[in-house]
């Protein structure tokens, strides 16, 4: 009976750091690390499709490991003091990154293809179409307003949120150039700490983690998490 157990306890040994070997040389794993940061652009349409507006701001991205071995990716956004963040849950493994919960799906290819859907609440429709490089994040979230709430957005209205974040910053450059080509010259441009539209067209100096309370689609409606925020540009 002794040596059965310790057998099995043997075999416990084996598979643990086979499991966290997995993790490691996952597809979200290869992509850890320093935070991508950059723009993100909200587009709103009618029910009928007509675009009613479009506002520009800054945002990030990055994954994270968590301490029961699941990945966490981590979307921030801010647009004039409206945020635009959630965060999903996944399990990570050679063959790719997957979150899978309360209605909403999304895979990481370990090619880099970032794709996902789900309904929220059972208020929103979502869709992810997207791709991560180590240099470059970039995702399109359609959310579509199923059930509207008192005060907002009637059932059809479509939100396009499109993040367009790199490691190296450049994408917060210059981003008052692009709204107004993009005509939406009177939207103004924040950062994720609030900075004015001529702080962000600079590049940022130093970078810091800040706790915020974000939007989760895997657990609770609202998580704690951290995401990089600039402080000195």
């Amino acid at each position: 009976m002794a040596m059965k157990r310790m057998h099995a306890i043997a075999l416990l040994a084996l598979a643990l750091p086979a499991a966290a070997c997995a993790a490691e040389n996952g597809a979200a794993a290869r992509y850890a690390g320093e935070p991508y940061m950059g723009a993100v652009t909200a587009r709103v349409r009618a029910p009928d499709g007509t675009l009613k507006k479009t506002d520009v701001g800054t945002g990030s991205a990055h994954f994270e490991r968590l301490s029961d071995g699941r990945t966490r990716l981590v979307v921030d956004g801010l647009i004039n003091k409206q945020t635009a963040s959630f965060v999903l849950d996944g399990n990570d493994a050679a063959a790719g990154w997957r979150a899978s919960d309360e209605g909403v799906t999304m895979n990481l290819a370990p090619g880099g293809s970032l794709r996902g859907s789900g309904t929220a609440g059972g208020t929103q429709r979502l869709n992810f179409d997207g791709a991560v490089t180590d240099a470059h994040f970039g995702l399109d979230m359609e959310m579509e307003v199923l059930r509207s709430k008192p005060g907002g957005p009637p059932p059809g209205t479509k939100i396009l949120f499109r993040y367009d974040l790199n490691r190296d910053g450049t994408s917060s450059r210059g981003l008052g150039a692009r709204a107004t080509a993009a005509g939406i010259a009177s939207s103004q441009v924040r950062t994720t700490s609030g900075r004015s539209a001529a702080q962000s067209n600079r590049r940022c100096k130093r970078t810091v983690w800040q706790t915020r309370n974000v939007a989760s689609l895997s657990s609770a409606p609202m998580i704690m998490t951290r995401v990089p925020v600039c402080v000195q540009w």
